[in-house]
């Protein structure tokens, strides 16, 4: 069974693969008007800068969406692990230098 924060992750790529193809197919549909003269070469510009503009706010909304539900997922970040790692050695230096204190000790 996938985690949550792998569901969310696939989901939130599902949604921008979404926005890419829609985005593919509107280019394509002006490009159609385009040559059967419904739609000037300017207009579909125009047209497509202001589709593109709304999917890429789109995206940006899907990534804000997946950043939070993962703030919220009781998931660690890759930050947070990295720190857990850098105490782990630190502590395991620690006990390192303990215990050759004490065999020193223990040799007297």
């Amino acid at each position: 069974m996938k985690s949550p924060a792998e569901l969310v992750k696939k989901v939130a790529l599902l949604q921008i693969g979404f926005i890419s193809l829609v985005s593919e197919k509107v280019e394509k549909f002006i490009e159609e008007l385009e040559e059967k003269g419904k739609l000037s070469e300017e207009e579909g510009k125009k047209f497509l800068k202001q589709i593109k503009e709304q999917l890429e706010k789109q995206k940006e909304e899907v990534a804000k969406e997946v950043a939070k539900a993962l703030k919220e997922l009781p998931v660690a970040t890759k930050d947070e692990v990295e720190a857990l790692k850098k105490e782990i050695q630190s502590l395991r230096a620690e006990v390192e230098e303990l215990k050759k204190v004490l065999e020193g000790k223990e040799k007297k």
